[in-house]
This record gives C-alpha cells, sequence and structure tokens, in this order.
C-alpha cells in the first residue's frame, strides 16, 4: 500500500466515501504522505465543469479572477505512460484538499480494485499542481505550509 501513497500517484478509488455518506467511483492525487503522522494530503479531480471554465487548457488557470483551478485536457496523456482522462478534467481547489489518516484508505485496499494507481505525475507536472493550489485562498493555512515546503523539494 505504500507505493500507491507517493507523491503525484493518481488513484482511482471504487466507491469513495465522502464526508456526507455518499460514495462513488473517485479520482484523487496524491501530494504529501508523512510516515512520521501516517497521513496524507490529497485533492479530488471532477470532470464536471459546474463553473463554467470556457478555455480548456492544460496546468494552472484562474477562473473570473476569482480562483485557480488545474486542468488536464481530454486525451491528453499524464505521465508518459499512456494514460490520459477521457473527459476534461478539473481540480477546483475550493474545499477538495484534506489531510487524511492513512488507516482511511485501508478498507479501498482491501476491496478487489478498490484502489488502483493509474499514473504517476511527472515532478515537474507535480510542482505546477502545488504552485497552482498554494495560489488558493480556499486551501487551509496548515496545509498551505506543508505543502510549500514540500514544493520547494521538487
Amino acid at each position: 500500500m505504500e507505493e500507491e501513497f507517493q507523491p503525484g500517484t493518481l488513484l482511482r478509488i471504487k466507491d469513495y466515501e465522502f464526508e456526507n455518506g455518499t460514495t462513488r467511483d473517485k479520482y484523487l492525487i496524491i501530494l504529501l504522505k508523512n510516515d512520521e503522522s501516517a497521513y496524507i494530503i490529497h485533492t479530488l479531480t471532477t470532470s464536471r465543469n459546474n463553473p463554467g471554465v470556457k478555455n480548456i487548457l492544460r496546468g494552472c488557470s484562474t477562473h473570473q479572477n476569482r480562483f485557480p483551478y488545474y486542468c488536464f485536457p481530454a486525451g491528453e496523456e499524464i505521465d508518459g505512460n499512456g494514460f490520459y482522462f477521457e473527459k476534461d478534467t478539473f481540480i477546483f481547489f475550493l474545499n477538495n484538499i484534506n489531510k487524511v489518516d492513512m488507516a482511511v484508505f485501508q478498507k479501498y485496499h482491501l476491496q478487489p480494485f478498490g484502489m488502483v494507481g493509474l499514473a504517476v505525475l511527472p515532478k515537474l507536472e507535480l510542482k505546477r499542481l502545488l504552485k497552482c493550489i498554494l495560489k488558493s485562498k480556499f486551501v487551509p493555512n496548515n496545509l498551505k505550509s506543508e505543502l510549500s515546503t514540500f514544493k520547494d523539494t521538487l
């Protein structure tokens, strides 16, 4: 299970359970893992363009000068190993950057195909993603501090 939590890893989680109790398959990207505290910081991706982003460009952009988001356009390879999203996929940094105890993910790991590693972002792309996250006023300061320190090591 350790290798699935390396920074930059894109996971598909079957029946991911949200804070409100609902479940559905979900993609997430591991941003940081800490062995001493046994936690990960992750962000969820979505293909739902609820804010109505019009310019679909890869990387970090700002929607109406209000909040940053990161985009992976449909069909563009992510990792050099052939993985791509079939739909335009976004990471909106509003309330989806979370610090979670690794034990929470044990239940997914135990299910057949419950947690599948799909790709690993190259270091440069991970660093660009972290820079984008750090622009958001919605990310808690304690997480910003940890992510900033980690970004500087890449």
